[in-house]
């Protein structure tokens, strides 16, 4: 009598869909929608959890600095060019405070006015840092250090010097050395320095500041207005070459993006 042998193909079931749907009955189901990742959680994103409104609202104005600040990059040399008072009113940058002293020197003006008024133009959007040291902490320091690896030991020494003496760290943000304002004053935020701590120092030191550069503009006098003046005729040749200079950049920045992906 012969005995029958069995092989591993007699062993297949009759319902072939039956082993797929045991496989996915094992592993929980193959629900792609379930695996994907929410859009806040992304690591380029300053937050570690569900944004609230509070963090899209930070994240907003940070967005509409960035904006202005680059809109503003041509604009300055317009401002100048037209109205030195203006442009430091409207930016508060030391160039143009320096040409509003000269020309008030030469044709008055409310000195005063412009004085108050370009020192808290310099340092209007500082709160929003604040905020965001508030909110997140290190996460927005770590973006905002940037990846270089020198961007990211500057921005370390700028916090641990912060995090000693954040009042000096305040004073050496309006000095023109390679100092990051956002990064301290975001350091700031984080070590939850309250705002109406924060805000009188920022001011006073942007009012000494500024007085100085006006005081210097003063005491240049009519050159520094017939520079103004010669600038004037040819700023609309510099306003091309800073927008050609940044269609470079973003196509250079552009290019290397693709490059990396």
């Amino acid at each position: 009598m012969s005995e029958k042998i069995e092989t591993p193909g007699d062993e297949i079931p009759q319902n072939p869909g039956s082993v797929e749907e045991s496989l996915e009955a094992s592993s929980g189901g193959f629900d792609e929608t379930a695996q994907e990742t929410p859009w806040w959680d992304d690591p380029s994103l300053p937050w570690k959890h569900k944004p609230t409104k509070a963090d899209l609202a930070c994240w907003a104005w940070i967005a509409v600095v960035s904006v202005y600040g680059l809109a503003l990059l041509p604009l300055r040399a317009i401002l100048i060019g037209w109205s030195p008072p203006a442009a430091a009113m409207i930016t508060g940058g030391r160039t143009s405070v320096v040409a509003t002293g000269a020309w008030v020197f030469v044709n008055g003006g409310p000195i005063v006015v412009y004085w108050i008024v370009a020192s808290l133009s310099l340092v209007k959007f500082s709160w929003v840092y604040w905020w965001a040291g508030k909110l997140w902490g290190t996460g927005i320091i770590d973006l905002l250090a940037g990846q270089s690896t020198r961007a990211k030991k500057r921005a370390e020494r700028a916090v641990r010097l912060t995090n000693r003496f954040w009042l000096l760290a305040i004073f050496l943000t309006f000095l023109p050395i390679p100092f990051p304002m956002p990064i301290v004053y975001a350091a700031i935020g984080a070590a939850g320095t309250p705002l109406k701590r924060f805000l009188p120092p920022v001011i006073i030191v942007s009012l000494i500041f500024q007085a100085g550069y006006l005081a210097l503009g003063w005491w240049i006098g009519e050159p520094a207005v017939a520079i103004v003046n010669l600038y004037a005729k040819f700023m609309w040749y510099v306003v091309a070459g800073i927008l050609v200079s940044m269609l470079i950049g973003w196509w250079i920045r552009n290019r290397r993006n693709n490059a990396r992906d």
